[in-house]
């Protein structure tokens, strides 16, 4: 009989000091491709979705080789990611704007109700932000539909809402105090905030009849986004 393993896994890790170390390695590079393609600020977006693609696949579940993964992703969703990052980036200005307008030009419990109002709706759209891009890296769908499924998502699972936030404010708070530390959060931050968003993509996979149902012709680029799903 074999030897009865008594320690637990890290985050699904073997629990190998060679292969953690392997493992923190990949998602600080990840991190460090993210900073690179995210350069030209509106392609944040796309960045942000092979960020999350690349992480699961390769780290997560140790298949295929980062880079070449994080490009197919990038390169994948670029237009879809660069369209709901412009759409994110103007509503979240459009609210901004307007409480701005509102502290300089109202007084009193009305103008305080749209502000909370505004405040509210930009917390709101952040919230989705966090759904949105993991979403599409996973699925393939129309942006309208993604935008949809992501405001569903940020409501249904409130909890993993939190969560989310909790981890982005502390990210915030340390980075705050350490400003260096900025070019190296973003892969641990999507690494931790994947062990939420997974259990919550999960359960919006389409299940193998949907599949059955597709045209041939859409197996090969549906495969691109959907492997994800294997386990």
């Amino acid at each position: 009989m074999g030897k009865k393993k008594t320690g637990r896994n890290i985050f699904g890790f073997d629990g190998s000091f060679i292969n953690i170390c392997d493992k923190i390695f990949d998602v600080m590079a990840l991190g460090f491709l993210w900073i690179l393609c995210s350069l030209p600020i509106v392609t944040i977006g796309a960045s942000t979705s092979a960020l999350y693609y690349a992480m699961v696949k390769c780290v997560k579940k140790g298949d295929g080789y980062i880079a070449r993964e994080f490009f197919r992703s990038f390169r994948l969703n670029l237009m879809s990611g660069c369209f709901i990052w412009i759409l994110v980036v103007a509503a979240t200005f459009a609210m901004h704007l307007n409480i701005g307008i509102l502290m300089k030009e109202t007084d009193g419990y009305v103008g305080l109700f749209f502000i909370c109002v505004y405040a509210l709706t930009s917390v709101f759209i952040l919230a989705v932000s966090c759904y949105v891009f993991p979403a599409l890296a996973r699925f393939d769908m129309s942006s309208g539909w993604l935008i949809k499924l992501a405001m569903y998502m940020t409501v249904r699972y409130f909890g993993t809402t939190l969560a989310l936030f909790l981890i982005l404010f502390c990210t915030g708070a340390i980075i705050w105090r350490f400003p260096i530390l900025m070019i190296f959060a973003p892969g641990p931050v999507i690494f931790l905030m994947s062990e939420f968003l997974e259990r919550v993509l999960k359960k919006h996979e389409p299940g193998e009849e949907d599949q059955k149902e597709e045209p041939v012709r859409e197996i090969q680029k549906r495969d691109d986004k959907l492997d994800l799903q294997e386990e």
